[in-house]
């Protein structure tokens, strides 16, 4: 089994720079013009020549496997747990891409045969995390973030400042970015975290779940992010009854 720890460091100024040849890439080959969402899909079939299965079966039969890549046959798995949810469904994809152009050499090295390379949502050794924020950087470029924000509160806006009393307010300044840029295939959590990676947030640690601001049009959005939830908790509780 491949060490994910035992991989090379690579800073976030190199895995950005890796995104910009990836949609450099595509956009020199095709008709996109930087616009928003990021076509992951199509970078990887068109692009990069892989195949997307979605599966619950085998080692994706446990919620807790995301995706996976098999390098030599071409092919990103993604759970089908996940397929109706845009955010997830698009950064799992996202991270696979990152797997492909940041380890692929340094895994089939440490193979002796054709295995997959695997997300979960367990703890992340390095490369899981570098393929995390290629999947940021991919699916929420700086500049494109940068100039939703400005479109979202000014062009002469400053970070916005979080205390503890005030995040709440998280979901709908994301909210208004993702709004203002187009990043339909992005979640609330994921954008949070990318303006605070940029510092266009400040104050505030790194998320792992933000409440959507609460209105009329974000409670189907929102119904539908806790009805999933308790299907995951239901296949798991399945799982182990077996």
């Amino acid at each position: 089994m491949v060490d994910l720890n035992n991989f090379p460091d690579i800073s976030e100024q190199e895995i950005e720079m890796c995104v910009d040849e990836l949609l450099n890439g595509y956009a020199d080959e095709s008709s996109w013009n930087y616009d928003m969402p990021v076509p992951v899909e199509r970078i990887a079939e068109n692009h990069l020549g892989y195949d997307i299965e979605i599966t619950d079966e085998g080692l994706f039969a446990d919620p807790e496997f995301l995706g996976g890549i098999h390098f030599d046959d071409k092919l990103i798995q993604v759970n089908g747990s996940i397929e109706d949810h845009d955010g997830r469904y698009s950064f799992t994809v996202a991270h696979e891409l990152g797997h492909h152009c940041l380890h692929k050499d340094e895994f089939k090295k440490q193979t002796s045969g054709d295995e997959i390379m695997c997300r979960d949502v367990g703890e992340k050794p390095i490369a899981e995390v570098q393929a995390d924020r290629f999947a940021a950087y991919l699916l929420m470029p700086s500049k494109a973030v940068l100039s939703a924000f400005n479109r979202a509160f000014g062009d002469d806006s400053k970070s916005f400042d979080m205390s503890f009393k005030n995040k709440h307010k998280l979901g709908a300044i994301a909210g208004r970015v993702i709004d203002a840029g187009g990043f339909d295939n992005v979640s609330l959590t994921a954008m949070t975290n990318r303006l605070i990676g940029m510092g266009l947030i400040t104050g505030a640690n790194y998320q792992s779940r933000v409440i959507p601001d609460i209105q009329i049009s974000s409670l189907k959005g929102l119904w539908k992010s806790y009805v999933s939830m308790f299907n995951r908790e239901v296949k798991r509780v399945k799982k182990y009854m077996k």
